[in-house]
This record gives C-alpha cells, structure tokens and sequence, in this order.
C-alpha cells in the first residue's frame, strides 16, 4: 500500500501537514485529506502538485488579506 505525506508551501518551505494520506478531495478553495485511520485535516488552499512516485502531495495554502 502507497500512502502519501501531505506539505504546505509556505515561502518555498514545505511544512508538514499530514502523513499517511490516502485519500484527497477538493472543493473550491478547500483541500480535505484523509489519512489511513480516517482522521480528517481540511486546509484552506489549492493543491500545488501529487507525486505518486515520491508519494509527496504539495498544498499552497490561501494568502491572508492585509
């Protein structure tokens, strides 16, 4: 079984989010993860790129209003 760990995109740092993701959905500016127990982590951003070779998953999450 391939599980992925999630990282958020904060000044070209990643940051992690949540590790053993297996699941991913998308909903507007809303990116929900799941992982392989079934806990739920929802980030407000847009999903930057998944690489299922590396099992990586970037999330830019949305900028704040100034």
């Amino acid at each position: 079984m391939c599980l992925s760990d999630a990282y958020e995109l904060v000044g070209g740092e990643r940051r992690p989010l949540m590790s053993y993701v297996s699941g991913v959905s998308i909903e507007d500016n809303t990116v929900t993860l799941t992982d392989m127990l079934g806990a739920r982590k929802t980030i407000d951003g847009t999903l930057k790129s998944i690489d299922l070779t590396r099992n990586v998953i970037l999330i830019e999450p949305l900028k704040e209003a100034r």
